[in-house]
């Protein structure tokens, strides 16, 4: 009986290293992402929005009429967002997931042009997809 109780408890105990490997991504939530900036003062222009679908839009500025597109990926913590539509095409941008929270991660990214963000610039969920 000892040795079933034994095999049972490593049983369930690799089960659980199991499930904890497999998720390893974080989780993104669907909707628009507005960029907290307190010292340009623009709060509320600088948007990324995320569909379930995949794929994303960004829109950085009012004095701009561009719209980025394209798709995203997540591994682990790090979102990817790749676009594949217009003048930016093959352009990579990247984020840290910090629960409802991105953090630009200026390595690796090739970031915007009407609004630079430095390391670590915050957009915070806002509301659902429109």
């Amino acid at each position: 009986m000892r040795k079933v109780s034994t095999l049972i408890l490593y049983i369930l105990l690799i089960s659980s290293i199991s499930a904890c490997a497999k998720n390893n991504s974080a989780t993104l939530r669907s909707g628009t992402y507005t960029l907290q900036d307190v010292e340009r003062d623009v709060p509320d222009d600088f948007t990324i929005t995320i569909y379930d679908d995949g794929t994303f839009q960004c829109y950085e500025t009012p004095i701009s009429s561009f719209i980025r597109m394209g798709h995203y990926s997540i591994e682990k913590d790090i979102l990817t967002l790749k676009e594949d539509a217009g003048g930016c095409s093959g352009d990579i941008n990247r984020y840290r997931i910090l629960n409802d929270r991105l953090s630009f991660i200026h390595n690796g990214s090739a970031n915007y042009h009407f609004v630079p963000l430095e390391e670590g610039a915050s957009l915070v969920w806002t509301s659902d997809v429109p």
